[in-house]
């Protein structure tokens, strides 16, 4: 090698910045977990030390950091409704066409990459082709004039659509920074309106959905009585009889919503009074209570049956005539309650003015479970005489007794004086702070406040006060923002996959350097200490790169050492031949290295671009696998093609004859021997393959797939229990879960810890903003079905119909460019479309077979997934790389034995040779990688195990396709052509 001392020096420093990234990473991942143990208060205590706040900012600048799946958090997927800011944009009332052309857009961007504004202009144009845009949007919200081009009206709509993304990112970046997360990884997706967050650490995962889904949409309302209110409910109860053909209407009948609700109040009351009476001393009830008790509940059901809307109340307010309090309702009864209210002929009976909004959390004593219903005095355009636009400081107090947590607000001028005319003229009435459609407060005016400083109170926790000062500090979203998936994994799962994954890949470390030592000896000692400096290499890159480690991202890393194995294998194998040429050590050496140049760039290369693919179009655990599969391939081949040589020729310095051995004897005799007869076997081959393919795509036909909740959306929850259950258990655990989600049949599986169950579901998967709904049904399902397991939830997937559509787009496309890119550099590279050809036959063969299995596989019941999920396609795009990395090397001896060759009748004979000369080192190669994957599959946690089956299976086939298949289909198509008058010999490049 030339130029030595340049090398030494370039390796030296580039050591020196990876080992200087790897201290900060170290120090980072350790404060990361002394932090997660903090409350966020004693978080930001924790981070005022300006010596601590400028280490860790430093450490954070020059690290990676482990992902979700290693320490716990969330990772959630927000989508902007870019449907409101058009709709927001529209400065005439919207009639029925705009409408329609909302929902159709609406509709459509569920399976569609483009933009909602060319969505809802196609939409619009399908409905009206010819509308013009102006007729809706010019105006003074958008300041076009009425003469402007549909051009000018669309390009105005997504400058305003990107604007209101942006500010929606930058607002929830400032919540979350405020919030306390450590190390927070926030991303737009481009084109999507859809925000990719990633929280690690995060426990409270009910917390952070509050704190990002609000829109922060304050507003201060004046408020009804209840005695204004009273006659048009009682209205509202009669009308709901009439429609559900109860009663006919009565309009004699003067009975007040209060006198009716005094009926209700005095029938509970006496129920529980009858029922406390019936109750003897030693706990048993005579056979007159009982019956008193099945009266009353009786008279319950009838005047609940009689009263379709009032029976849906537990109380009225029938105190205070003033207050804006209309009654109480069970947390459970408030949907109910809202669907009768938004009936059509109930409509027609409520003035337009006259909202009705409930509470943002049950009010009276702690453990209560009834929201308040309160009357709020709108106005025709629906806007708020003071709102939050106005508030430029918010922050956390306590009131007069100094228990009670509460929200300070300071006003802007302009809202200190709105708020000043907004009292006097409400004094000694009722004012509402509404917060995103929420009553969080309603309190009687007592005193006009001058100054525009006020409180919100409404029995908050400190957490709950601290995040609604964030909230408003803020500011208002422009427009509302859904949580559309998230994954929540918590901290003892993060804790024991993070144990799993560093053990699976040390020992699977060990075991390559086992193997080669034992393999080559002296040159696997070489190649060992290469691999350790290639480690800390990947490691010192992807902390410069602030790389988020995550399990298959470890994989990656694991893969490329595989890979880095395969390049010594292919220089060493080299060595041996010239070696056994009788060339001295030195010339051995050179002649070694510059024969499997080419071999190995390729290889590299192709595997590159696989990993390319994945990073562009890949998203979450795909796209973090591809960094580092990418940055271990670059220093793979500064490993083996500069470290590898120069500690080799160090010791050919020393020596002339250095005792280094390049391979074991009993193995070189074994592969000496071995004289496989590939291609005048093909056919056979072919058959055997023709067999696999045919069961391959019967199964995938007649009995399909099973796919992730990423893929069809939905939720899944790991679940820990106190001990282990058997299959019986399992099964009355999926019955009373089917009751609790509405008869929706979860599936329900043990994993590998049979005290851990699987359950995944599509109940409310379409309402992304359910998940305490789902939970709460979750967690009551498993507690009827398993009372003495004391039911946890580790981990909680969701995805929803549109985030599950780009997906599998983004898996499709990755599968097939990587086909494309793999076809296209082969066919270059090589200069015939056969070689092209053949590897991607040999591609396809491969990835039907992978697909088999796992169909075959989806029918039972094992303890780990076979679900097709963006885990299963980062492993199929491996599976594309290393296949391809195996043809390639053989077509590289292939070319170098066929060169000058022009009689078409020798090719089968060196297309025979070639492959018997590379067979030792695809053996040698499979063998290590099969190892990597059964000890990642065994050790490495349930997170791997479909990862590591359908690569294990992968490199099987992939070793047989790239012998069996590739090279004799390439021969085939090359002497076909030959019968057709096309010349057979193909054209030589010399490396």
């Amino acid at each position: 090698m030339k130029n030595k001392p340049f090398w030494y020096v370039v390796l030296s420093i580039f050591f020196a910045i990876c080992l200087y990234n790897l201290y900060y990473s170290w120090a980072r991942i350790s404060t990361d977990a002394e932090l997660n143990d903090k409350t966020s208060e004693q978080r930001g205590e924790w981070l005022k030390d300006e010596d601590r706040q400028a280490f860790y900012k430093t450490a954070v600048s020059n690290s990676m950091s482990l992902g979700l799946d290693l320490q716990g958090g969330m990772y959630i997927t927000m989508e902007v409704g870019v449907d409101q800011v058009v709709s927001g944009l529209a400065d005439n009332p919207p009639d029925t066409t705009f409408r329609r052309a909302i929902a159709v857009a609406k509709k459509k961007k569920q399976t569609s990459q483009r933009s909602y504004v060319s969505l809802f202009v196609e939409s619009l144009r399908e409905i009206d082709p010819k509308v013009k845009l102006s007729a809706y949007f010019a105006g003074s919200r958008t300041s076009l004039p009425y003469s402007a081009s549909d051009g000018e009206v669309i390009a105005k709509l997504e400058k305003e659509s990107t604007d209101a993304i942006d500010r929606t990112f930058n607002i929830i970046r400032t919540r979350i920074d405020q919030f306390g997360v450590t190390s927070p990884n926030l991303q737009k997706q481009p084109g999507t309106g859809r925000i990719l967050i990633e929280l690690p650490g995060v426990k409270d995962a009910a917390r952070v959905r509050n704190l990002l889904r609000g829109t922060a949409k304050l507003e201060f309302w004046p408020t009804y009585s209840i005695q204004e209110v009273a006659p048009l409910l009682s209205r509202v109860n009669e009308r709901v009889k009439q429609v559900r053909g109860l009663v006919k209407v009565d309009t004699t009948q003067k009975e007040t919503a209060a006198e009716a609700a005094k009926t209700a109040a005095d029938t509970v009351k006496k129920s529980l009074q009858d029922a406390l009476k019936g109750t003897l001393a030693d706990g048993q009830k005579d056979s007159s209570a009982v019956k008193d008790s099945l009266s009353v509940e009786e008279q319950k059901a009838k005047f609940v049956k009689e009263n379709p809307f009032f029976g849906l109340f537990a109380g009225f307010n029938n105190n205070d005539g003033t207050s804006p309090t209309i009654g109480f309702a069970n947390i459970n009864d408030t949907a109910k309650i809202n669907r009768i209210l938004e009936m059509r002929e109930v409509r027609d009976i409520l003035p337009s003015d006259l909202r009705l909004l409930w509470t943002a959390k049950p009010e009276g004593k702690a453990g209560s479970e009834l929201m308040s219903l309160v009357a709020i005095k709108s106005n025709r355009e629906n806007r708020a005489p003071l709102s939050g636009d106005v508030i430029v400081d918010a922050r956390r107090g306590f009131d007069e007794s100094g228990k009670n947590p509460n929200v300070s607000m300071t006003m802007s001028s302009e809202g200190a004086r709105i708020w000043k005319k907004m009292t006097t003229d409400y004094l000694q009435k009722y004012v509402a702070v509404v917060l995103d459609n929420q009553v969080y407060s309603y309190p009687r005016v007592n005193n006009v406040i001058p100054n525009g400083n006020s409180e919100i109170s409404g029995s908050f926790t400190i957490e709950e006060a601290s995040d609604l000062a964030n909230i408003l500090k803020a500011g208002k979203l422009p427009a509302p923002a859904n949580i559309e998936g998230s994954e929540t994994v918590g901290p003892t799962l993060g804790e024991s996959t993070t144990q799993k994954g560093l053990f699976s890949f040390f020992l699977a470390f060990a075991s390559v350097l086992a193997f080669l030592v034992l393999y080559y000896r002296g040159s696997g000692v070489v190649a060992s200490i290469a691999l350790i400096l290639n480690l800390i290499m990947v490691l010192g890159v992807s902390s410069a790169f602030k790389v988020v480690l995550t399990l298959p991202g470890i994989a990656g890393i694991i893969l490329s050492l595989a890979m880095a194995v395969d390049a010594n294998v292919l220089v060493f194998e080299r060595v041996r031949e010239e070696l056994n040429e009788g060339k001295s050590y030195k010339g051995a050496i050179q002649n070694g290295f510059q024969n499997a140049l080419w071999a190995i760039l390729d290889g590299n290369i192709t595997t590159f671009i696989t990993g390319l693919v994945l990073f562009f179009f890949g998203t979450g655990p795909i796209k973090g696998f591809a960094v580092t599969l990418m940055i271990g391939i670059i220093t793979t081949l500064v490993a083996a093609l500069v470290i590898t040589r120069i500690m080799l020729e160090f010791l050919g310095d020393r020596t002339d004859k250095p005792n280094i051995s390049f391979g074991n004897e009993l193995a070189n005799r074994f592969f000496r021997s071995v004289h496989l007869e590939v291609i005048g076997k093909r056919r056979i081959a072919y058959v055997i393959s023709a067999v696999f393919v045919v069961v391959s795509i019967g199964s995938i036909t007649l009995q399909g797939f099973k796919f992730g909740v990423d893929f069809l959306g939905g939720r899944q929850y790991t679940i820990e229990l106190k001990d282990n259950i058997s299959s019986e258990r399992v099964e009355q655990v999926r019955k009373a879960l089917t009751v609790a989600f509405d008869n929706n049949s979860p599936v329900v599986k043990t994993v590998s810890a049979d005290n851990q169950l699987l359950v995944t579901t599509s109940y409310l998967y379409q309402d992304p903003n359910a998940e305490e709904r789902v939970q709460e049904a979750l967690l009551s399902g498993l507690n009827s079905a398993l009372p003495d397991q004391n039911a946890t939830i580790l981990k909680s997937i969701q995805v929803s119909p549109t985030v599950a559509e780009d997906i599998k787009n983004s898996a499709y496309q990755s599968v097939v460019l990587s086909l494309l890119a793999m076809f296209l550099y082969v066919a270059i590279r090589f200069r015939r479309w056969e070689y092209g050809a053949g590897a991607i036959i040999s591609l396809a063969f491969n990835v039907t077979l992978v697909l088999g299995l796992f169909s075959l596989l989806s029918g039972l019941a094992l303890a780990f997934s076979v679900e097709i999920d963006q885990t299963f396609i980062a492993a199929v795009l491996t599976i594309v790389g290393y296949t391809i990395n195996d043809t390639v090397v053989v077509f590289d001896r292939i070319r170098e034995t066929v060169h000058g060759t022009t009689n078409k009748a020798s090719l089968p004979g060196l297309y025979n040779r070639a492959i018997n000369d590379t067979f030792s080192r695809t053996i040698v190669t499979s063998t290590t990688t099969l190892l990597t994957a059964a000890i990642l599959f065994y050790f490495g946690g349930d997170v791997l195990k479909g990862f590591m089956l359908s690569l294990f299976w992968g490199i099987v086939v992939g070793t047989f396709s790239s012998v069996l298949i590739a090279s004799p289909v390439s021969l085939d198509l090359i002497l076909g052509r030959a019968k057709q008058g096309t010349p057979a010999t193909p054209t030589p490049v010399r490396a």
